[in-house]
């Protein structure tokens, strides 16, 4: 039992152009083989070669595998001068016990680092430039904390990117700020765990606040990701809207970064009736990849590094994030920045079967292929995008696991599209859900911010698939920004039978959509 709209419905009247921009590329293979797009004056590249992709991809591979081994060694020798040793690799991840299965922080690499911080004296920001140097390379005739963002790579393939110019500076040179703790879940520590192993952030003794007194902490939380029991898989987020009014949040200058402009889902759609008007006898298929740890490919600067701090009262420890962190404002718009030359590079690449370049629609580190299944345009277009993810952030940034098959039906951002017949629909688990958190709300008297939220979500694929919902939803949307944090707040009339027609929820038009399965 599914919402399902007509493809052609989801569209909006005015026909939406991909994001592309107008300027001049230079070709990243071979100049001869440019193909000029008459239409638009931009100057595409073929399709990237099996053999140069995975010559690449092996390079790629080595340039990681290359970067470990320096490290570990580069490390030993640096706690060797303060009469450390370096703890061996190898210690467990977890342990098995009569409660389930315990996610264990690395404690010999904890204890290792906090008494090299210890001996050293050093500042914190001179402390991670120091570890920075040992595990990331970073020095200062390069200073890139992330080595896969290659600056010759850059300009080569990126060269009519918008925002090329930001791309290349702060994540040349990291980005600086401008300028009751919930209990420890099996989530936090396997998160945590991950990207210690990842040096992504520092896990320290807690006793080192007296050594640096300037670092602000944060809490930590957790969220449910797809679906599952948060408290064994969820999202860490590092809270950092705490407290109201003088959060990590409320300091940042909104200016300071890009602020994201997704394009709506209904540009998939689009593409989708695009494509089948020009193959008319192909099938038009989908496939979804995923950038790995999103965020967490954005190195923050030492000298902020302070700024983005938590602490996990039970196991006594220190936690300062060296990336940007999930629950900082910032953190999506200095992505989009990548995210973004991921999504240009891939849209500058043509086929025969796409003259204009491969569909490049993304949405933060979700990116959609939509193509006709003519000769080998589904492969290349999947070498395409693999090609670009790891062109920019390097091989450790291809999520395998969201990579999906080329399909005629495929599940993305929340919706299913089918090519075949024309819809899309809503899976009946989130009908379910949304039905029932609405439900829930409409018999409250009072509704929290959190639960507000949650209300939103789950309404905003039902506005997209019942156009009846969208002024119920818009009304709701501007109550949202309003709303306080800590304070219960009274459910706002739009939720109750009081409200004006146009603004009720459309109970008596979602149940027969709903039965009908139309």
């Amino acid at each position: 039992m599914q919402i399902r709209v007509p493809l052609r419905n989801s569209i909006k009247s005015k026909a939406k152009s991909l994001h592309l921009s107008e300027h001049i590329c230079e070709s990243a293979f071979d100049a001869k083989a440019n193909y000029q797009d008459k239409a638009s004056q931009r100057i595409l590249c073929p399709v990237v070669s099996k053999h140069i992709a995975e010559r690449m991809h092996h390079n790629a591979l080595e340039r990681c595998h290359l970067i470990k081994e320096l490290r570990t060694v580069t490390m030993a020798n640096r706690m060797e001068r303060f009469g450390i040793e370096l703890p061996t690799s190898g210690y467990p991840v977890y342990r098995e016990s009569d409660t389930g299965r315990n996610y264990l922080l690395n404690k010999p690499t904890q204890r290792d680092l906090s008494e090299l911080a210890r001996r050293s004296g050093a500042s914190l920001p001179t402390f991670v430039e120091m570890v920075r140097g040992q595990v990331r390379g970073q020095t200062a005739h390069d200073y890139r904390p992330n080595k896969s963002l290659v600056p010759e790579v850059l300009a080569k393939l990126c060269t009519s990117y918008q925002h090329l110019d930001n791309l290349k500076h702060r994540y040349g040179n990291n980005f600086a700020l401008q300028t009751t703790v919930p209990p420890v879940t099996e989530s936090i520590s396997y998160n945590i765990r991950k990207e210690q192993d990842a040096w992504r952030c520092l896990v320290l003794d807690a006793d080192l606040l007296d050594q640096w007194p300037e670092i602000i902490i944060s809490p930590f939380g957790v969220v449910d990701k797809g679906g599952n029991d948060a408290s064994i898989s969820g999202r860490t987020i590092h809270d950092l809207s705490y407290p109201e009014g003088d959060s990590i949040n409320d300091c940042t200058d909104p200016d300071s970064a890009i602020k994201p402009e997704y394009s709506h889902c209904d540009a998939v759609a689009t593409e989708i009736l695009r494509a089948k008007r020009e193959h008319p006898h192909a099938t038009v298929e989908i496939m979804a990849g995923d950038v790995a740890s999103a965020f967490r490919n954005i190195r923050i600067h030492s000298n902020s590094v302070y700024l983005f701090a938590g602490k996990i009262e039970e196991a006594n420890v220190l936690v300062i994030e060296l990336s940007a962190p999930f629950g900082w404002s910032g953190s999506p718009g200095f992505y989009e920045v990548v995210g973004g030359a991921i999504s240009h590079i891939h849209g500058f690449i043509y086929k025969a079967a796409n003259p204009t370049g491969f569909f490049n629609y993304h949405w933060v580190d979700d990116h959609i292929n939509v193509a006709p299944n003519v000769g080998t345009t589904l492969s290349e277009a999947e070498r395409s995008l693999r090609f670009a993810m790891e062109a920019i952030l390097g091989v450790e940034a291809i999520n395998n696991e969201k990579f999906t098959q080329w399909k005629t039906r495929q599940r993305v951002l929340g919706l299913e599209f089918d090519s075949v017949v024309e819809l899309v629909s809503m899976p009946q688990a989130k009908i379910d859900k949304a039905r029932g958190i609405v439900a829930s709300a409409y018999s409250a008297k009072f509704l929290t911010r959190k639960a507000y939220c949650s209300l939103m979500d789950s309404l905003r694929h039902v506005a997209t698939c019942l156009r009846a919902a969208r002024p119920f939803h818009q009304r709701l949307r501007v109550r949202q920004s309003n709303l306080n944090r800590f304070h219960h707040v009274p459910v706002p009339v739009a939720l109750t039978p009081r409200a004006p027609a146009s603004l009720q929820f459309p109970w008596g038009s979602w149940k027969p959509v709903c039965a009908a399965s139309v």
